[in-house]
């Protein structure tokens, strides 16, 4: 049985892809390993990924999907004992595999690492990653077990697991809600020194607001099914939504100087793509998310 599987879901990753795949190749060393990539790009990130892997490990998907869509492609098809999710616009370091498969060893069913931002990003770039990737900044001294959450962008997941689940969802792999199932079921989370994935050039703006917009409608109508709030609630509150997630990245980020200024100089991008999330949601609890993911709900 192949040890690993890394599934690269690439999303108009045409600056980043390759150095996201020589990492992961390094990474991986010489393990029993399948490498997948799943693109949904307007780009080259397929062509630029085909010529590193051959076609056979390159899945298209049409322009527009998803990266849970996409990771459910790839988990679908893969064999891995283990399986990995990241997505085209990260680096990984080379002790990546190695520090989340340790977690796996000792009975995590799920494990994480570090976020980062990476040297070479522009304003765009630090807007999505102080959005999406702000709670992750921390390295862990050691192993942090039975934590909420992790972030699928930067994880390792027992195959079997995974894979299960995947099976029976026709809405792809959101891990919001493969986290409660795991937690439900007696399972348990981690995140782990050594396993830093760093961000870098990413999505165009107009490619990121509308994937954000997406997002925050399966979000509003999860939490709508999940009774959580109703949809009255989600929509009354959207106007303030852009500006509680800043003032949550601040005080996560004023102490930190190289990270304080940049996302302060971010600010004009991050607010827009906020309120693309919270139109997002309020669209969703009121109308529900489409209807061809309605059966599988959770938020990014």
């Amino acid at each position: 049985m192949i040890e690993i599987s890394v599934i690269i879901a690439s999303v108009e990753s045409a600056q980043s892809i390759e150095r996201c795949i020589e990492s992961v190749r390094a990474a991986v060393g010489s393990r029993s390993s399948e490498l997948l990539v799943v693109d949904a790009s307007r780009d080259a990130s397929a062509d630029i990924a085909s010529r590193q892997l051959g076609t056979a490990r390159v899945m298209r998907c049409a322009p527009g999907t998803l990266t849970p869509e996409l990771w459910a492609k790839g988990i679908a098809r893969s064999t891995g004992r283990v399986i990995a999710l990241t997505t085209g616009h990260f680096a990984v370091e080379p002790t990546w595999v190695r520090s989340l498969e340790s977690a796996l060893e000792e009975g995590q069913i799920g494990a994480a690492g570090r976020i980062d931002l990476a040297s070479e990003t522009s304003v765009t770039d630090w807007a999505v990653f102080y959005l999406r990737y702000s709670e992750f900044l921390n390295e862990p001294e050691a192993m942090r077990r039975g934590v909420f959450g992790i972030p699928a962008d930067n994880a390792a997941y027992d195959g079997d697991a995974i894979r299960r689940f995947v099976k029976t969802s026709d809405d792809g792999f959101w891990e919001v809600e493969f986290h409660r199932q795991l937690r439900a079921a007696g399972g348990s989370l981690a995140v782990v020194p050594g396993a830093t994935a760093k961000y870098g050039r990413s999505f165009p703006l107009s490619t990121i607001a509308r994937h954000r917009f997406h997002h925050g409608r399966h979000s509003g109508a999860w939490r709508v099914s999940r009774g959580e709030r109703s949809p009255a609630m989600i929509a009354v509150a959207a106007p303030l939504v852009p500006f509680a997630l800043a003032s949550r990245v601040w005080r996560r980020v004023r102490m930190m100087p190289s990270h304080r200024g940049r996302f302060l100089r971010a600010l004009p991008v991050f607010l827009p793509l906020a309120t693309s999330w919270a139109i997002g949601e309020a669209v969703g609890a009121i109308g529900g998310a489409p209807a061809s993911t309605r059966s599988s709900m959770a938020p990014a």
